[in-house]
């Protein structure tokens, strides 16, 4: 009989890797002449091309027939692909369309997403998004989940979409010059599109349609055709900006008045230097500042631009957010702010390597001496989307040296078992330093199986105690880990529920050297439910254990003492669809808190009135009762937007919390005179409220870029 079963899984075990593969291809039409990109698909010039229509359900039931047509063509000249995409709708009074700012929230609208992976290889490809009012969103992808996303990347393209009596239309321009991609005579591109129907929560694709598939799982893209001699070139960018302005602290005045100079070339059609001169991140918003009741450092995620794109490639993670390179490091030394006086980065990939390099350069400042920073990456291809890499970080000045070293091996496989996806992770680093300490590795492995029914996730980590990695971030050292998640998600789609998730049991556990157990946390989550419309509600249970060796701070000079901590934790909470107009969540979690008790209130409420108007906000309180004392934080934060149009945006935000016992406002204002061009206007104002409310620190900033393409 066991013979007799497998037997049949072998005879179907190819049926299934066919029907995930879903090949499908579509072939751009050489033209002559351009297209007016004006969101008017009737020019003569798109009748050469030939549409593709046949687009499927990939949410709420993936394989089923769509609501409405969806119609794409392509078509191309020497410098330029060109994509038109009508999205039929019977009722185009009730199309949801608020979003104008670039990079803006567009899945909260209708919406249309391109990807294109143009080395053809399944490991990355270009995300590109609008929404019928014409905001542009991108990003690149380099795997198949969220968390592969780097919407930092800006590209140059451009798209006019229009609101018509039968739908809405989208026509787009990318010049080549845009994308990276092998130089051969004739080019196959994978691609894919999606498209949103907000209001009923619909997406429809073209291809990669299944319950583990999606758009950003790029081996599930289907072929783009046609596109023959064409050359990228190698053009230069240049972006000169200029920044002024006045800060006034504590009755100083300090004025600003400086050049800059951004670079970026393509040395060849896969590779490409970035340059900075004279480096500044006025126009950068504010850390949001965070009450921290736990013993351990809180991360900041990196904001500055020139960091930020290709990130992805530089990243070597050790679990949690443990980084070996983290970019935040670079311009701050000890606490204090160095100025960057020149940095490069070079991106890009020969042959089967992925090769990725920066350096920085910072000045001195006060008794910091002038530091250089560097980091090198390199990938190999394995498989069909695997590789194996090489990191190295280096620190160096007058006062010493800290290196960093690691290596990785990445499976994934996307087609595991038909069309589940499969990760096995491998990484080990060392550091190394002026005087370091013997027990100075660090290591990270996991065996991830991250499916739309079954979620299961395992792993093993450790950090020894002379691991210090100057250039990367580690929140707690001298630990072994044991991680373990298990969720099931079972699909209902009847009773206005969509799913059901079941957070079987998620641990997570830290040991000492001898074995001895440091903390733990246990939860399950016995009952979270997605509607159909969007909206998640779920109740948890968690069971925490901590054993700090030093007693440590938490508000306001409060203890908690050293010993032997165990308690639990129950949790409520809900989130609205972001589909309304008005949507939020509120998250309250109540029991035990090392020798006392806390009671949580989280909140967030956004309002979108309408395609130029916007208001976001959140509270967070904490009541803890412990060591006798009556303990109650509080943490607030509100952005009001204003777009005038997809090129002009302003927003003002504010937070506040009772530890700093500081407002913090910051004004912002982008004009887009061109895309790659901006101008910023910023304005920071620092308010004390402990006691009188003064002014600490009031500054005013301008800064202008501008693109110059040779």
């Amino acid at each position: 009989m066991k013979l007799k079963t497998f037997s049949i899984l072998l005879f179907f075990f190819p049926l299934f890797l066919s029907l995930s593969a879903q090949n499908k291809t579509v072939t751009a039409v050489r033209v002559q002449s351009a297209p007016v990109i004006d969101g008017d698909l009737s020019d003569e010039i798109w009748k050469k091309a030939v549409p593709i229509k046949d687009f499927l359900q990939q949410e709420p039931i993936a394989g089923a027939q769509p609501s409405f047509l969806t119609e794409l063509k392509i078509i191309y000249d020497d410098d330029n692909l060109y994509i038109g995409v009508m999205c039929y709708d019977n009722e185009p009074d009730k199309i949801i369309a608020r979003e104008m700012k670039w990079d803006g929230m567009i899945s909260n609208d209708d919406n249309i997403k391109l990807i294109f992976d143009t080395f053809d290889d399944n490991r990355s490809a270009y995300w590109f998004g609008t929404n019928p009012l014409g905001s542009q969103d991108d990003a690149l992808l380099t795997g198949f989940e969220m968390k592969d996303f780097n919407e930092a990347w800006n590209g140059v393209w451009e798209v006019e979409c229009k609101i018509l009596n039968n739908g809405w239309s989208a026509e787009f321009r990318f010049p080549f010059s845009t994308f990276k991609f092998y130089n051969k005579q004739k080019q196959i591109w994978g691609f894919n599109v999606s498209r949103d129907l907000r209001r009923n929560n619909e997406t429809v694709q073209w291809t990669s349609i299944g319950k583990n598939l999606g758009l950003i799982k790029i081996a599930g893209a289907g072929d783009l055709t046609g596109i023959e001699n064409i050359q990228r070139g190698n053009p230069v960018y240049l972006k000169p900006y200029f920044t002024a302005g006045a800060q006034f602290v504590n009755g100083e005045e300090k004025y600003k008045h400086e050049p800059g100079l951004d670079l970026k070339y393509g040395i060849t059609e896969t590779l490409s230097l970035d340059a900075t001169f004279n480096t500044d991140f006025a126009q950068v918003e504010s850390d949001r500042a965070r009450i921290n009741l736990t013993r351990f450092p809180l991360f900041f995620p990196e904001k500055r631009e020139f960091f930020l794109e290709g990130m992805k490639l530089f990243e070597f993670g050790l679990g949690d957010n443990n980084l070996l390179a983290y970019s935040r490091r670079v311009g701050i030394s000890n606490g204090v702010e160095m100025p960057i006086i020149a940095g490069a980065k070079l991106v890009g990939r020969v042959g089967d390597f992925e090769i990725g390099a920066i350096n920085m350069q910072t000045a001195s400042k006060d008794n910091e001496p002038t530091i250089n920073y560097g980091t090198a990456r390199v990938k190999y291809d394995l498989f069909n989307s695997s590789s194996v890499g090489f990191l190295v970080t280096n620190k160096l000045s007058s006062a010493g040296y800290n290196r960093a070293f690691g290596g990785d091996v990445h499976f994934s496989f996307n087609d595991f078992l038909g069309d589940q996806n499969l990760i096995v992770h491998a990484a080990v680093a060392k550091t190394d330093e002026n005087g370091g300490a013997k027990n100075s590795w660090a290591g990270n492995f996991f065996i991830d199986y991250p499916n739309d029914l079954i979620d299961s996730y395992l792993g093993y980590r450790f950090i020894q105690s002379g691991f210090n990695p100057a250039m990367g971030f580690v929140a707690r050292k001298g630990y072994r880990q044991l991680v373990y998640d298990f969720t099931l998600s079972p699909r209902i789609n009847q009773y206005g529920i969509k799913k059901l998730q079941f957070e079987v049991i998620e641990a997570n556990m830290y040991f000492d050297n001898n074995g001895t157990l440091q903390s733990a946390e246990f939860a399950t989550s016995p009952l979270n439910i997605v509607t159909d419309g969007g909206d998640e509600f779920g109740v948890g249970i968690h069971r925490v254990f901590d054993k700090p060796e030093e007693d440590f701070e938490i508000f306001n000079g409060n203890q908690i003492k050293a010993g032997d901590y165990w308690y639990t934790t129950y949790g409520v909470d809900f989130e609205s669809s972001s589909s309304r107009i008005v949507f939020g969540s509120i998250d309250y979690v109540w029991g035990g808190y090392y020798n006392g008790t806390r009671k949580s209130f989280n909140s967030s409420l956004s309002l979108n009135a309408d395609k130029h108007f916007i208001f976001s906000g959140d509270y967070t309180f904490n009541s803890i009762d412990i060591n006798n004392n009556r303990l109650n934080t509080s943490e607030v934060g509100g952005r009001i937007g204003y777009n005038f149009s997809t090129k002009l945006f302003s927003s003002i935000f504010a937070q506040w919390n009772n530890e700093n016992n500081e407002v913090n406002l910051n004004y912002r204002i982008n004009w887009k005179p061109k895309i790659g061009s901006d101008l910023y206007l910023v304005i920071n104002q620092l308010l004390s409220t402990d006691g009188k409310v003064r002014s600490k620190d009031f500054a005013i900033l301008a800064k202008f870029v501008w693109l110059i393409t040779l």
